[in-house]
């Protein structure tokens, strides 16, 4: 049920964490609402009190004219904001003329919304052949960056995400290397997911780990997608299978960072299930011992970890209310 009062935080560092954290993804599984409700969700999210915690609506090239068709109610004054993600590329040869085409169509529908909608982003998938090793790695950004350099979007983030598959750990390096070459944090930016509707979309605690302490190590900035609607790792019922919670990344990749953890530290915090452990002060943060002051969380929500992706904006804020963190 949608919240009808504003949350407080209980501390300066919870809103420090909760600021534009959940960008709104209804469309895409578990939620999967159909458009019209998708967006009259979103909608109605940004009218409420804690809207300082919503970041843009999510969806895809297959949306378009839904996203037409539900127009009428948005304004110039108060434009929508989306984050889209345009179709994949099969393999590295495609990545110019894939790219190239979705952003022309991107710039065309626009015009059409005559200032109603902006894009505040993309995410893109990488191509399976992309990271095979550092050279390819390397041409495929620049590829990606070819694209958006020629089109309307040049100054807009983009997220590009690497797949998990069996050679995910071994691509990782490859995957900051060529992130780090083109040298914009500003614009290219890294993705994970973290989860989805069966057990092998769900990243292990060590895969999650590793790909944060690589994006410590290189200080490349990222967002976190898919299964990350509630605070702390717990195990799903519905799903049976153990989730991830969004304050154990958040609070891995502060105190990590702070505390010089290597991998094996990070993954200890990712697997921690016990909600008493994460500790928000007016100071900063704390995990069993470890902490971080308000200003690292700040520097570090601004610069690395950036935002998740969230099917629910109810969801985790009734979670935090329970546990505290938020009040009426």
């Amino acid at each position: 049920m949608p919240l009808s009062s504003p949350s407080f935080p209980a501390f300066s560092s919870v809103k420090t964490l909760l600021n534009g954290l959940f960008d709104y993804a209804g469309l895409f599984p578990p939620a999967s609402l159909p458009f019209k409700d998708a967006i009259v969700e979103y909608l109605a999210h940004r009218q409420e009190a804690d809207d300082w915690m919503l970041g843009p609506f999510v969806m895809t090239y297959g949306h378009w004219e839904e996203l037409v068709a539900c127009s009428e109610g948005l304004s110039a004054d108060s434009p929508l904001p989306i984050q889209l993600l345009p179709p994949p590329a099969r393999e590295m040869a495609d990545i110019e003329s894939v790219l190239s085409q979705a952003l022309d169509q991107a710039a065309a529908y626009l015009e059409r919304f005559e200032g109603r909608v902006t894009l505040a982003g993309f995410e893109w998938k990488l191509p399976m052949d992309a990271l095979l090793e550092a050279s390819t790695a390397v041409l495929a950004i620049s590829r990606i960056e070819a694209a958006f350099d020629a089109s309307d979007f040049a100054d807009r983030p983009r997220y590009l995400e690497i797949v998990r598959d069996e050679a995910f750990l071994r691509q990782l390096p490859l995957y900051f290397l060529a992130l780090g070459a083109q040298q914009r944090p500003d614009r290219v930016r890294a993705k994970i997911r973290c989860g989805g509707m069966k057990s092998s979309d769900f990243p292990s605690t060590g895969e999650l780990a590793a790909f944060l302490h690589a994006a410590l190590r290189t200080g490349y900035p990222f967002k976190a997608t898919a299964g990350l609607h509630h605070p702390v790792r717990h195990f799903n019922e519905g799903q049976h299978m153990m989730m991830h919670g969004f304050l154990n990344v958040f609070f891995a990749v502060t105190i990590g960072r702070c505390q010089g953890l290597n991998a094996a530290g990070i993954e200890d915090i990712l697997a921690d299930t016990d909600p008493s452990h994460f500790t928000f002060t007016d100071r900063g943060i704390e995990w069993n011992g470890l902490s971080a002051s308000t200003t690292e969380f700040i520097r570090d929500r601004r610069q690395l970890a950036l935002s998740i992706g969230s099917c629910s904006f109810d969801e985790p804020r009734q979670d935090l209310h329970q546990l505290g963190w938020l009040s009426h």
